[in-house]
């Protein structure tokens, strides 16, 4: 094992002279002279001048006449070559983005330097010179393109092979997830939150969750860059792709905006399963303004953008019991109910309302009766009140051989609960009370040490803080169940197929990242080496009332039937725990090498390395469990056989920072090449092959803090009392005494059996994806490039905590003597209750084709369009692992599997006419923009909904008993929503086994969605003009069907009860200069 202290100092000494400009906020402009008949030009004078502030560089040609540029600005740049015996080259118009190498060849004419040549032209559109293959989102699709909410972050999704599943993986008020924009993306295959977001340079990541922070108002940003794929070694820290924003900055004219945009329900569609149009009132307004402090040297940027977002309660369907259901008449459940105390049936499934449980009665008083048929109950959710500020500040300097840039981002979003007290409907609980203050600093030095040697500096640091607010009225031990809770408390009554009960917990955090990243490039003739690498600190702070109010889960069917399950108040499953306070923090470590070598003219060799040693994460408290069964802990004497721990004194065999070893070897290779084919540069080929790894975000370790004897949880499946759970379960009440937080010495004591909420795999490695790449790319006409691909990676030691934690200690099943009382006793170790594995053993495959077409910003029109048709394989579970005793048994199509992704982007500003006066000012200025997307449906499993496996983990899959499982889609949406699939093909699966229907069979309803926006500007002076627009979005008011009900045992199984969004109208007007 590397020492760490050693490493630490190496990685001091290497870095102390060493600074490359990995291009997180730059770009590189390069090129080739040639004199007349077409031998290179050396020693040259190079010349680059941006347009917008006048900052300027110079070099000279090398031996073999080439000129480079790197770690400069975006922007837009004149190039001038000189050279005695020659012509003066001019060339306007370049236009650098961001990440890209823009490479522009240059032929000098025979004459008198004095004498010029002007060109008028940009860089080769093609990419001749890097294999990484990267999607520009510019400037006016930013700025122009329709954007619900004004999230520039939804563009990604515009990049070949990028698929949203945001609503997929829930993120806000789930896991943490505390910010509207948080996005859950899947690049290339790359899995879900394994994205690296970086904004001017510094990381721009919620490292909870290995998600995005929020982005910048649109009049913020400049541009970003999506890389996908053929990565060089500057880049880790996120497999699927980079995504680098650029803010705006001030130029040498003063600019600025100022603009309101309006949404209100009255304008919009009525969601298909909405009673009426929703009642959004929502404004976003703010400015922005940059220019010079001091003219080709100082400038400033600032923008603020505000949004009061106002709602009534919106639709809900839910299932609840009838007016005879609550009499104790259940006649209409063709299931012959049983009583699950003695095991007799309820003659005519009449069960007596004296035996219903006290706190159902007082929950069933809190829930209206039905009104629809089978039970259905449409009603309104919680109102919404949501405020969102955000401001921004940029300062650049630029002089001479520095170049120095400082951004300050500060965001703060709150929304208080919608408490649904008095004779309120008890299901309209509102569970996304939150608050949170979001801050990010950057700052980049580059410093030009020489025409061929640069040093540049990038320090960063974000900030997160705030935490969940409770939305419950009262507390379970109101209403008659005997367990403590914390003030405010938090209700979670689950009742599959039925209805659900939600609020929030009360919750502070205070986490976030600094990051140092110090880089070296040098050019030595055909060789272009970078050297260099980053630190990153992360920290989480967390105090947390998560399940210190108990949960109640009535899923396995005690009676026959979950409803019924309720009445008795016999629950299949309960959980409690002291809560959640956790101190973690460590080190995320990188070096890298990289070498861009011109073979030839026409080929450009790139190969590198990056080592990405893994160092646990620490918690700094020391609350560490392992599981290891047999062995006992020194540190902790009292603890059942099998429970040992970290932290300081700790137990051999438990590894002290987090229960994990360190996995130094982690070096990810990258080889690439460009090659130009022929001499236009207009068709080009491209490939590679790299290792990338991500790592873990930190929620994963929640599990360590949740686990007796620092915030014990108790975690119990059967047939568990609502009214007095622990009593039932043979155990005396743990709580209050067992809340944390709790740092116990060695006398801790130890309430049986223990769960184990979440322990890491001792030898968990981080993350590991193998890809390669080849592409084909082509320009055709004046502005369009077309680009064709393959691409395929391998993941490797994938971690398990994204979709769920592997139970370790399942219920071994016994043919006649296996019930859902006896699930403890019949548990692998009886000591212990659910123990969660946070595994880093899962594997995945993916392969695919992208297509892609882009047309350049010219003659006022731009188009980028892209499909990919993929296929993804893995052995992940839908929500943890399915059957504990064989990993096989969920290898088959991915959660993340959509064969067909089809996006869309189009700007059109009108022609003019040659109309003057008020006919002209109504007839021009006139703009259409829009975007869309189409894509296949995603998987799904049919799940039995009872553990028929009696294993304790409640995954079960259906049993599929013949007949074709799917039905047509193309059928009018009544008989969709009612029988997505063929319900009939499906039943509960056999006693004793985990479903024989395979993992992902199904596959969801088609996404279709196209936003429009219809823009006019009207000029007001030569500078300053006003812009109205109406923006639509899903403009044709298509339906897009959320997935189906896959629960066999539910009431509304096979039936589809949401939609996305209808079509919603937005408008605005705006102010620039």
């Amino acid at each position: 094992m590397i020492n760490f202290r050693a490493f630490a100092a190496g990685l001091a000494i290497a870095l102390c002279g060493a600074i490359a400009p990995a291009q997180y906020n730059n770009a590189t402009i390069g090129g080739v002279v040639y004199d007349p008949g077409g031998a290179v030009v050396v020693d040259a004078a190079v010349t680059i001048r941006s347009q917008e502030t006048g900052y300027l560089k110079a070099v000279q040609t090398g031996t073999d006449g080439t000129f480079l540029f790197p770690a400069t600005p975006v922007g837009s740049y004149q190039l001038v070559v000189e050279k005695a015996g020659f012509s003066r080259y001019v060339q306007g118009g370049i236009t650098l983005a961001v990440n890209l190498v823009a490479h522009v060849p240059v032929t000098l004419r025979v004459g008198d330097v004095n004498q010029q040549v002007t060109v008028s032209a940009d860089a080769e559109l093609v990419n001749t010179q890097s294999a990484s293959v990267a999607q520009v989102v510019d400037r006016q699709r930013i700025v122009d393109l329709p954007l619900n909410g004004r999230q520039p972050q939804a563009l990604l999704f515009l990049a070949a092979g990028a698929l949203d599943e945001t609503g997929k993986y829930c993120l806000v008020n789930c896991q943490g997830g505390v910010y509207p924009g948080e996005q859950d993306a899947n690049v290339g295959g790359g899995g879900p939150r394994s994205v690296n977001f970086q904004m001017n340079g510094a990381g721009h990541n919620d490292t909870y969750l290995n998600t995005n922070l929020p982005f910048p108002n649109p009049d913020a940003v400049q541009e970003f860059a999506v890389q996908t794929d053929n990565l060089s070694a500057q880049y880790g820290l996120g497999a699927g792709a980079v995504v680098n924003i650029v803010t705006k900055s001030g130029t040498n004219q003063l600019h600025g905006s100022a603009f309101e945009f309006v949404r209100n329900g009255a304008w919009n569609a009525r969601n298909f399963f909405a009673q009426k149009q929703d009642t959004l009132k929502r404004n976003q307004y703010g400015g922005s303004l940059g220019g010079p402090i001091l003219k080709h040297r100082l400038f400033f940027f600032g923008t603020y953008q505000g949004t009061p977002i106002r709602m009534a309660a919106q639709g809900r369907i839910s299932f609840v019991p009838t007016a005879v259901e609550r009499a104790g008449d259940f006649s209409a459940i063709p299931t012959q109910l049983k009583d699950p105390a003695s095991g007799a049936p309820f003659p005519n499934n009449q069960i007596p309302t004296s035996r219903f449980s006290v706190p159902s009665l007082a929950l069933l008083a809190k829930i209206p009766l039905p009104n629809g048929t089978n039970g259905q109950l449409t009603y309104g959710g919680p109102k919404v009140v949501q405020n969102d500020h955000q401001w921004l500040a940029k300062i650049d300097y630029l002089s001479g051989k520095h170049q120095l840039i400082a951004s300050f981002f500060w965001t703060r979003f709150s929304e208080p609960p919608d408490i649904a007290a008095g004779n309120r409907n008890i299901l309209s609980a509102d569970n996304s009370g939150n608050r949170v203050t979001i801050k990010n600093l950057a700052i980049n030095h580059t410093y030009t040490m020489s025409s061929s040697t640069l040093f540049l500096t990038w320090f960063g640091w974000d900030s997160q803080t705030g935490g969940s607010l409770s939305g419950a009225p009262f507390s379970f031990p109101d209403i008659g169940v005997h367990i403590a809770a914390p003030t405010p408390s938090e209700l979670v009554v689950s009742v599959p197929g039925f209805f659900s009960i939600s609020t929030n917990h009360r919750g502070n955090f205070d986490r976030g990242d600094y990051t140092v990243r110090e880089d070296l490039t040098m050019q030595r003739g055909s060789h272009e080496i970078h050297i260099g690498g980053e630190a990153v600190r992360v920290r989480n702070d967390l105090v947390n009332t998560f399940t210190m109010s108990g949960q109640f889960t009535f899923g396995n069917q005690l009676t026959g039937n979950n409803l019924s399950d309720f009445f008795l108040g016999s629950a299949s499953r309960f959980l409690q725990g002291g809560g959640e306070f956790k101190n973690l923090g460590g080190t995320l470590w990188s070096l890298f090498f990289q070498d861009n070598w011109r073979l030839t003219p026409n080929f450009v060799l790139n190969f590198g390395v990056r080592w990405d040693p893994y160092f646990p994460y620490t918690e700094e408290k020391g609350r560490v469990p392992c599981f290891a069964p047999g062995q006992k802990s020194a540190k902790f004497p009292n603890a059942p056989a099998g429970l040992i721990f970290g932290g300081a004194n700790h137990d051999p065999d438990c590894p002290a920072a987090s229960g994990s070893e360190a996995n130094v070897w982690n070096f990810g290779p990258r080889l690439g090449f460009a090659y130009r084919i022929g001499s236009s540069g207009s068709t080009s080929l491209r490939g590679g092959v790299g290792i990338y790894y991500t790592p873990p975000g930190n929620h994963d370790s929640n599990g360590l803090v949740d686990t007796a004897p620092f915030g014990p949880r108790f975690d119990y499946s059967g047939n568990i009392s609502f009214v007095d759970p622990f009593a039932s379960i043979g155990i005396p009440n743990p709580f209050p005494a067992q809340y944390g937080p709790n740092l116990p010495g060695p006398s801790a004591t130890f309430t049986l059996p223990v769960s184990v909420y979440g322990y890491i795999q001792r030898n968990w490695h981080m993350p590991e994806l193998a890809t390669w790449n080849l592409t084909l790319e082509r320009q055709f006409a004046k502005s369009w490039v077309g680009r064709i691909s393959y691409d395929g990676n391998k993941g490797t030691y994938l971690a398990s905590g994204a979709l769920g934690f592997r139970e370790s200690n399942p219920a071994v099943y016994i043919p006649g003597a296996s019930t859902k009382a006896n699930t403890q006793s019949r548990r692998l170790y009886p000591q212990f209750g659910s123990v969660g594995l946070f595994s880093s053993d899962n594997n995945s495959h993916y392969h695919a084709m992208k297509l892609n077409i882009e047309r350049h910003f010219s003659r006022g029109f731009s188009i980028l369009a892209n499909y990919t048709w993929s296929k993804m394989i893995d052995d992940f579970g839908n929500s943890g692992t399915t059957n504990p005793f064989s990993r096989h048994f969920d290898y088959g199509t991915s959660n993340d599997d959509v064969p067909h992704l089809f996006h869309f982007s189009a700007v059109w500003q009108i022609p003019q006419t040659s109309l003057r006066g008020v006919a002209g000012g109504l007839a021009n200025g006139w703009g259409l923009t829009g975007l869309s997307t189409w894509r296949g449906g995603f998987p799904f499993s049919v799940v039995s909904g009872t553990d028929n496996s009696f294993s304790g983990v409640g995954l079960d899959r259906a049993d599929y008993i013949g007949g074709n499982p799917s039905l047509d889609s193309g059928r009018p949406h009544g008989q969709l929503i009612a029988q997505y699939f063929n319900t009939a093909a499906f039943a509960p699966n056999a006693i004793g086994t985990f479903g024989n229907s395979g993992k992902n069979i199904l596959r969801g309803p088609r996404f279709f969605g196209a936003d429009l926006g219809l823009l006019k500007t009207n000029k007001i002076t030569d500078r300053v003009s006003s812009q109205f627009r109406a923006e639509f979005f899903n403009v044709f008011n298509n339906v897009n069907f959320n997935l189906p009900n896959a629960n066999v045992s539910s009431a509304s199984f096979g039936q589809i009860t949401s939609a996305g969004d209808p079509r919603i109208l937005q408008l605005a007007l705006k102010l620039q200069f």
